[in-house]
């Protein structure tokens, strides 16, 4: 009886390692659009560069929705609210300047199993 009760116990104890989810991150980069108001709000999930030598961040790195229209941010905030809809969560927010341009920074992360 007591090696059923411990043979239980270590299975318990061992599936969690390995169901365990892994942390994934999303940052957010806002900054002002150039010759217009408003906010150009690019997502940065880690798989390719943001930067660009000649325009500061890509435009390309937008999010679509089902259609593979674009879905516009009227602010961070904005963009925020819908990365919580999702079930990502805020860690950090910073601001950096890069080619003369003040950057918005907002890092989000989720955990998932894959």
């Amino acid at each position: 009886m007591k090696r059923l009760i411990l043979f239980c116990v270590g299975i318990l104890c061992f599936l969690p390692m390995q169901i365990q989810a892994r942390k994934y991150f999303c940052e957010i980069k806002g900054t002002e659009k150039v010759l217009s108001n408003g906010l150009k709000i690019v997502f940065d999930f880690g798989e390719s560069s943001v930067y660009s030598a000649w325009t500061g961040l890509k435009s390309k790195q937008k999010l679509v929705d089902e259609n593979g229209e674009e879905i516009k941010f009227n602010s961070m905030v904005d963009a925020a609210n819908y990365m919580s809809e999702k079930g990502w969560n805020f860690q950090q927010a910073y601001t950096s300047v890069y080619a003369d341009n003040v950057i918005q920074h907002w890092i989000f992360y989720k955990e998932a199993d894959s």
